[in-house]
């Protein structure tokens, strides 16, 4: 019988392997003059390692963005309780709202503020406004739309309303229907009515109520004050924005009703009372600032031209910023860049001020803390206001920075509501009062650098 001599080549081809593999675990060796390297006959089985260099890691770790902890300060010099304003063009922004204040004995000054929920209710206009008026002059709550969500939770106006077709920014759209300057255009339904009457703590009464509307056709606007004088007469034809004014001593309670109809478009009441300082409060909850885009310009346009505003807030944020997925803001920053861009061509003489993001906290693992991305945020809004040389105010840090609406929240009496991104009507005059404080502080500082030279 003939050997098998596969089996033995399979033999000895398991006695090669086993000794390769013993041989691998001898370490280096020295015996007398000679050395014996470490042999590892796998290697080139084995997948490449990949040489660790310090100066890759440095650059790369460069190139991410990163939170910064604490809030950058301006650069200049700045009293210690106030948050400074970042003015990026200079003087040269903010001239129109600190020279129109020298005028508020003899005319009114107004300032537009936009934003989103956080302002919505006059939680934080509201404040501003009354402290503002109290050293320049004015009374009055100035803009109020024809209908308003916030309606019942607003303190400085009673404001009722029936049958009305509401079209905004953040809800339906219709090109017949053009939005004005607060991104809302209201179309009157049979039987409609708007009421308004002053509150007992800011102001007992009106004097003065300019309508705006916009009326193609023919229509007619049918108002009762003090339940008492009542009052039809037609509205004024037009394609453009017009304004309705109502002189009357003492109005405590106006109600005012449209008929004809057919192609009347209100925007809203402003309500006021001589010379001062007033502010237009155009909050819209859900919307991002973006938004503002879908104003036509010529709304816009003719808005100013009835409104002359010196100063235009834009306060925004809040709705871009998420717990999980925000942290690429590009999109957002070359959008809001073309907004305020548009703004600036459109209302030549006005300063801008854009307002940073506020702090916004949430449970995270057990503890409530800021948000993540609201550093990242806030320093993006910076970089949009030097983009567009204008002005800039960190309010992420006049509130206290990292994790300020925690404390807040916890703070007696309460100064944010539980969703720890709200403020209560004591956390807005907070704010507002820091707001009134910085911007006082920087018109003096304006006035004496432009005096002395």
């Amino acid at each position: 019988m003939p050997r098998n001599y596969l089996r033995d080549a399979g033999w000895l081809i398991l006695v090669l392997i086993c000794g390769i593999a013993l041989i691998s675990f001898v370490p280096d060796l020295k015996i007398g003059t000679v050395e014996i390297k470490k042999m590892d006959l796998l290697s080139d089985l084995r997948p490449a390692k990949i040489p660790i260099k310090k100066k890759l890691i440095a650059a790369k770790k460069d190139s991410v963005k990163t939170i910064k902890k604490e809030p950058s300060q301006p650069k200049k010099n700045c009293q210690p309780d106030i948050t400074c304003l970042e003015d990026f063009s200079g003087d040269a922004n903010m001239q129109f709202f600190f020279r129109s204040l020298s005028k508020t004995k003899s005319e009114a000054v107004r300032i537009a503020f936009f934003g989103d929920s956080f302002i919505e209710g006059d939680i934080l206009c509201g404040s501003f406004r009354d402290t503002l008026q109290q050293v320049l002059g004015g009374r009055g709550v100035g803009f109020v739309p024809i209908t308003s969500e916030v309606a019942q939770f607003r303190t400085t106006i009673q404001h009722q309303f029936e049958n009305w077709e509401t079209y905004s920014i953040v809800s339906k759209r219709n090109e017949m229907h053009p939005l004005g300057i607060s991104g809302h255009c209201f179309v009157p339904l049979p039987e409609n009515y708007v009421e308004y009457k002053p509150t007992k703590k800011r102001s007992t009464d009106f004097s003065q109520v300019r309508i705006f509307y916009k009326n193609p056709l023919q229509s007619s606007i049918d108002y009762v004050v003090n339940d008492s004088l009542h009052v039809k007469t037609a509205l004024m034809s037009s394609g453009s924005v017009q304004q309705f004014e109502i002189y009357q001593s003492k109005i405590q309670h106006l109600r005012l009703s449209f008929t004809e109809t057919d192609s009347l478009k209100l925007y809203g009441a402003s309500f006021e009372n001589g010379p001062g300082l007033y502010v237009d409060n155009f909050s819209m909850r859900g919307n991002s600032g973006v938004g503002l885009s879908m104003i036509p310009e010529s709304s816009l346009a003719q808005f100013n031209a009835l409104q002359n505003y010196k100063l235009i807030i834009l306060q925004y944020g809040l709705n871009v910023v998420s717990l999980t997925d925000s942290t690429n803001f590009t999109s957002y920053q070359i959008s809001m860049v073309r907004v305020i861009n548009r703004l600036k061509r459109i209302f030549p003489e006005s300063s801008f001020l854009l307002i940073s993001v506020s702090d916004r906290a949430s449970n995270q693992n057990g503890k409530f803390a800021t948000y993540p991305d609201i550093p990242l945020m806030r320093d993006v809004q910076r970089e949009i206001a030097k983009q567009c040389k204008i002005t800039f105010w960190d309010m992420y840090q006049a509130m206290g920075g990292e994790n300020s609406m925690v404390k807040f929240a916890e703070a007696k009496p309460t100064l944010a509501a539980k969703d720890y991104t709200h403020l209560t009507y004591w956390g807005g005059k907070k704010i507002a009062l820091k707001l009134v404080n910085t911007l006082i502080y920087e018109q003096k500082r304006y006035a004496k650098k432009n005096n002395s030279r």
